[in-house]
């Protein structure tokens, strides 16, 4: 399906914060619920101790593949189960989401990612998603297409 167009995913990155009242291991999870079977098997975690505004500790997750054939894996994953009202919302946006870098951004619902469902959120208890791309915009609209 993702690969006879020539836009190409180069990576993903999925990243969360982690506050004090959170178990980290429900956000992993969650993290996880938003990836292949495969691609969980290989992550490897990066995690960055900050602190906020009121001196309150949060952590920082990441896990990355730099991988071209993961990260088409985790999009090809990700995409065929996203809504499609998200799906058409992110290709009518895309302006949105997409920078000049060619970098797509992804808010997704970090409860309901938990739960094993994907959606859009605009809110603060998200996971992001990156995936970088070769290719033009238009291209990758055709890709999402």
């Amino acid at each position: 399906m993702f690969t006879l167009q020539q836009a190409k995913v180069t990576s993903v990155e999925y990243a969360a914060f982690i506050h004090a009242t959170e178990d980290y291991n429900k956000v992993i999870k969650a993290i996880e619920n938003l990836m292949p079977p495969k691609l969980r098997e290989r992550k490897s975690v990066a995690v960055e101790e900050t602190y906020g505004h009121y001196d309150n500790p949060i952590r920082i997750v990441k896990i990355t593949f730099r991988n071209p054939e993961y990260a088409l894996q985790a999009l090809a994953w990700l995409w065929g189960r996203m809504l499609d009202l998200d799906k058409a919302y992110l290709i009518e946006n895309l302006d949105l989401h997409l920078d000049d870098k060619m970098r797509l951004y992804l808010r997704l619902d970090k409860q309901d990612a938990y739960l094993g469902l994907l959606r859009l959120s605009s809110g603060d208890d998200i996971i992001k998603v990156k995936f970088s791309f070769k290719g033009s915009k238009d291209e990758i609209r055709e890709l999402l297409q």
